[in-house]
């Protein structure tokens, strides 16, 4: 697994605390990684909103550059003090992703970091437009962080899909175990893996699709040879029988109790590129349960094989 040389680092304009900013730092500590700290900034200005009335909108502008470069230098001597080696870089631009997208395909870092705020009450991530953008979008493994305080010593769950049912190469399991074991050696943490499996729903159909469904193997054939998958791919990984959990049930539920059963600090999913379209895809399973996990949530990207 290649290692984290470089994490960008997306901070948050006037924030009293920036949660990526302490990940990343948990981060780079075990890693040994450079930080690039970005601020990606876009305020309307008028005259009548700022004193002296007689200032041009440069001269604004300027300040309120002035003020965050300030701000990601205070953040660059704080990782200074403890050994991390930081740089700043404010940006002025709308919208926010695609000035984030744009860096990263500048600079080429190993991981973006980005704070998602996860409200228990209504059991939801209030992910923005611009976080779903990254998330689908960003050629570069993404951590969504909920938690900066449960990165290390925390237990990590690693989602597969060893029958392949969502369209994923076999590759991208290994490439997540293999991400999840080298998380759990750094962070000192303790590695698990999930498989849910999903009862296929019986068509209601007449005509060739109805065919077709009778012609599928039975349901406990099915079930028969995806615990027997899940459980070679965590034998090839020497994850004991304790730590891989096969389920059946729903993605969407199970998973987010697997993770409130197990109290995991991390999850990690992947997406796979789909070149035709150049995009990344999690799958709706993920998609529809990345908001409601509590933890703190790490994307995986593999590129689709030509």
């Amino acid at each position: 697994m290649e290692a984290l040389r470089n994490i960008l680092v997306v901070m948050e304009p006037g924030a009293d605390s920036q949660p990526a900013f302490d990940a990343a730092m948990v981060l780079a500590r075990r890693h040994g990684s450079r930080l690039e700290l970005l601020l990606a900034v876009f305020q309307d200005l008028h005259v009548a909103y700022f004193e002296p009335m007689t200032a041009t909108l440069q001269e604004f502008h300027d300040s309120i550059m002035a003020g965050h470069r300030a701000m990601l230098e205070r953040y660059v001597q704080l990782a200074a003090e403890e050994g991390v080696n930081a740089i700043g870089e404010a940006l002025w631009g709308t919208p926010f992703h695609e000035i984030v997208l744009a860096r990263v395909a500048a600079t080429r870092p190993d991981l973006v970091v980005k704070h998602s705020v996860y409200h228990n009450r209504i059991e939801r991530s209030l992910f923005t437009g611009s976080d779903w953008h990254l998330i689908r979008d960003c050629p570069v493994p993404l951590v969504m962080v909920k938690d900066a305080g449960r990165l290390a010593g925390s237990r990590i769950l690693v989602c597969v899909d060893p029958m392949h049912t969502h369209d994923k190469p076999a590759a991208l399991d290994k490439q997540l175990l293999g991400r999840g074991a080298a998380l759990a050696h750094r962070l000192q943490g303790e590695l698990h893996a999930l498989h849910v499996f999903s009862v296929p729903a019986p068509v209601g159909v007449i005509g060739d699709a109805y065919i077709a469904s009778a012609a599928m193997p039975p349901v406990e054939e099915s079930l028969a040879s995806a615990r027997g998958a899940f459980a070679a791919l965590a034998a090839s990984h020497g994850l004991p029988a304790d730590r891989a959990h096969f389920t059946v049930g729903l993605p969407a539920r199970d998973i987010v109790e697997q993770v409130r059963a197990l109290d995991a600090g991390i999850v990690v999913m992947g997406a796979v590129s789909r070149r035709r379209l150049e995009r990344w895809f999690v799958g709706s399973t993920a998609e529809s349960v990345l908001d409601r996990l509590p933890c703190n949530v790490w994307v995986e990207k593999r590129a689709a094989v030509a």
